[in-house]
């Protein structure tokens, strides 16, 4: 099988389900007329999806390792689904809504443990930082995907009739998963002669660095997903389908940026964390100029920041994912990056509500970008002090790790 293929399977199922995981924070201004919430409670619809997902990360990456990434994109896309049509028809309650949102957050966490393994086993340590960037490409392509579509389904005919068109995109993702991707040897889990401890594997600093620093990394990306229609509606008086297309060019951006940075990351050694560090940064003098941008902006000059901001709060992914693969032993890598995921859910659950509440209290959106700046300092000050192997070195290390696990698809068959 062509690992092609296998790159083309994780990049559709991770798109589905980022979109469907990004549906409801993208629905937010119909949602909280429905269901009549404040600024606060429509944070923690995001809140709500992510717990699900902190929860689920670790058994994600185990299900991952053991079961085989194919099983694990296949199945996590159908549930999606099921629970995009369950929600609009047993949502009538904020009691009722809560659950479903962490039970969709428990699948959602299935993409990126599956998908990276599934790519990091399928292509040469050489590619490795651009193939999982552009495995990664899926979550703002989800995200595009559901700024593009579900705000004009939801403007014509209401949130519910959004979330069932967002369960038809998961139907079609598994089938196009079941079809691309095969593994004829099911993945086995390594011996416990060869298996490393994982309990030692996670207490390694560079890996808990990598993991803690990740709390800080996606809550722009989430806080933008959640909060930048309104902003650009209540600060400047941009109408809601302007802001959803602003949205969206932000998605694209930072959908494109992954590659990008991942691209030049192999070709600058293999060096992963220079550019994360560099990424960051950037995206906290984006934050600023948000904070600062003042009344009666021209709109092109809105676009061109929030653009910008797109291209860095969201472009970190790939790089991060591709530095935790990289420091992680041989076959643990989907428990690692399980690992890492339960810290940047934590980002991703906090963020939009602390936020929210932030702006709340203060009446201030610009004092939430500030701050929002300010936490991503913090996460670049945390990813300076990561010691990355060199390039030749980890990749030659990882390449025999690869070995570990002898399936058609690890041989690029």
């Amino acid at each position: 099988m062509s690992p092609w293929s296998v790159l083309a399977a994780a990049m559709i199922a991770g798109t589905a389900v980022a979109a469907i995981g990004q549906a409801y924070p993208t629905l937010a201004p119909y949602i909280r007329t429905d269901l009549k919430l404040s600024l606060a409670a429509v944070g923690l619809l995001n809140t709500f999806i992510y717990i699900g997902t902190m929860l689920g990360a670790l058994p994600a990456g185990w299900l991952t390792d053991w079961l085989g990434s194919r099983t694990l994109l296949i199945g996590g896309s159908v549930a999606a689904a099921v629970l995009a049509v369950a929600i609009p028809l047993l949502t009538h309650t904020e009691l009722v809504f809560v659950p479903l949102l962490m039970l969709m957050g428990l699948v959602v966490a299935s993409s990126t443990p599956a998908g990276s393994q599934a790519v990091a086993q399928s292509f040469p340590p050489a590619r490795r930082g651009l193939v999982i960037g552009l495995r990664q490409m899926a979550v703002p392509l989800g995200g595009a995907l559901a700024a593009a579509i579900l705000p004009a389904v939801a403007n014509s005919f209401g949130w519910r009739w959004a979330s069932g068109v967002a369960a038809v995109l998961a139907v079609l993702a598994a089938f196009l998963v079941a079809r691309l991707y095969y593994e004829r040897i099911p993945a086995k889990p390594i011996s416990r002669t060869q298996a490393p401890s994982l309990a030692r594997a996670l207490s390694e600093p560079n890996i808990l660095l990598v993991a803690v620093a990740g709390a800080t990394l996606p809550t722009g990306q989430f806080v933008m997903i959640t909060y930048l229609i309104l902003f650009l509606k209540e600060h400047f008086g941009v109408p809601e389908l302007t802001g959803a297309a602003l949205l969206t060019a932000a998605q694209f951006a930072g959908a494109f940026s992954r590659v990008f940075w991942s691209w030049l990351s192999d070709h600058t050694g293999g060096q992963r964390k220079p550019w994360l560090v560099l990424i960051v940064t950037l995206a906290a003098l984006s934050a600023l100029m948000l904070a600062w941008l003042p009344l009666g902006t021209p709109l092109w000059v809105k676009a061109i920041i929030v653009t910008l901001y797109g291209a860095t709060a969201l472009g970190w992914q790939g790089l991060h994912f591709s530095l935790l693969t990289e420091l992680s032993p041989p076959g643990l890598e989907g428990r690692v990056v399980g690992f890492g995921l339960v810290f940047t859910s934590i980002g991703i659950a906090s963020a939009p509500p602390l936020f929210g509440l932030l702006v709340d209290s203060s009446g201030s959106y610009g004092l939430g970008w500030v701050i929002q700046a300010a936490v991503f300092g913090l996460g670049a000050m945390l990813l300076w002090n990561v010691q990355e192997r060199k390039g030749a070195e980890g990749t030659e290390q990882r390449a025999e790790g690869s070995n570990v696990k002898d399936s058609p698809c690890s041989r690029g068959e």
